[in-house]
């Protein structure tokens, strides 16, 4: 009787980890790790592991400002809420901004269903909270306010490594990414709106992967933007997405690598305080309808010399 407790005790232990999926009819993609059958590539992944990025309309900010918020993501068989904090640091105002951003933590529960679909090792076990990633991006504006000319900006991302893989959430490796911005504002003479300002961008996206044939994925990236401007309040609609390429499409696997996505945005400014409120969908490759809040504090960031 006492061996029979024992060995039951034993097994609630060990459940809490997490047993191992089946493994049989999985691709194994050649690594070492249990991470071999994982896909890195962002429909087989979380939501925050290799984002879109978003639009900065060819403009920058003359104040920095610290942002934190809260964001929500909900597909079937996956749910998921993150925090989130940046600091966007306009180092020179309107010139040059050093932005840091990330995912402290992420809560989320993935069922087994998705779990077999993306090949993730071990069995859902309810709600699990670990920490995402952390984003370094550099914004230069090039040309700004030329009568004949639209305003030009352009950006260089860098993702670090915090994010872990084995829940299937990030990529556990470097990324980055780089564009070029254009952007212009029109003034209606008359009417509700006071300001109109089209944007769009293009560039290159490039991530490590855990593919012996293809140790990175990488493709280019584009963006279209249009913001209008009322007063104090301000509403963005952009359609975004990159296309990386698949060295396994020749074997009939789906790449799962060409995100598309809309995002829809409203913004409420003020002297300190600034309140975002946002939607995305995803069109191809991203599988959640993500909710984004933020409130955002502004102050003189620039470096005096």
């Amino acid at each position: 009787m006492r061996i029979s407790v024992s060995l039951f005790f034993i097994f609630v232990v060990f459940s809490g980890f997490g047993q191992s999926r089946p493994t049989g009819d999985w691709f194994d993609f050649g690594s070492g790790h249990i991470n071999k059958w994982l896909q890195i590539a962002p429909a087989k992944l979380g939501p925050n592991s290799l984002p879109v990025p978003f639009m900065d309309y060819a403009l920058l900010d003359s104040m920095s400002n610290i942002e934190t918020g809260v964001h929500a993501h909900f597909m079937e068989g996956d749910k998921a809420i993150n925090s989130y904090i940046s600091l966007y640091w306009a180092v020179v105002p309107r010139r040059v901004v050093v932005h840091v951003w990330g995912v402290p933590t992420e809560t989320f529960q993935t069922d087994n269903s998705v779990r077999d679909e993306r090949q993730i090792y071990y069995d859902d076990t309810g709600w699990i909270t670990q920490a995402g990633d952390l984003w370094i991006s550099t914004y230069l504006q090039l040309i700004k306010g030329k009568k004949h000319w639209p305003d030009i900006g352009i950006n260089y991302s860098h993702k670090t490594t915090t994010g872990g893989a084995v829940q299937g959430r990030y990529t556990e490796g470097g990324a980055e990414y780089y564009y070029i911005a254009f952007g212009k504002s029109l003034f209606p003479k008359r009417g509700f709106i006071d300001e109109m300002r089209l944007a769009l961008m293009g560039g290159f996206y490039v991530w490590q992967t855990n593919k012996v044939e293809m140790a990175q994925d990488e493709g280019g990236l584009y963006e279209f933007g249009l913001s209008l401007k009322r007063k104090n309040f301000s509403w963005q609609n952009e359609i975004a997405g990159y296309n990386a390429y698949d060295a396994y499409r020749y074997m009939n696997i789906r790449g799962d690598n060409d995100p598309l996505i809309i995002r829809s945005r409203i913004m409420r400014s003020g002297k300190r305080f600034d309140y975002k409120l946002e939607y995305q969908a995803g069109l191809h490759d991203y599988h959640y309808n993500t909710f984004r809040f933020s409130v955002l504090y502004n102050f003189d960031g620039e470096i005096k010399l």
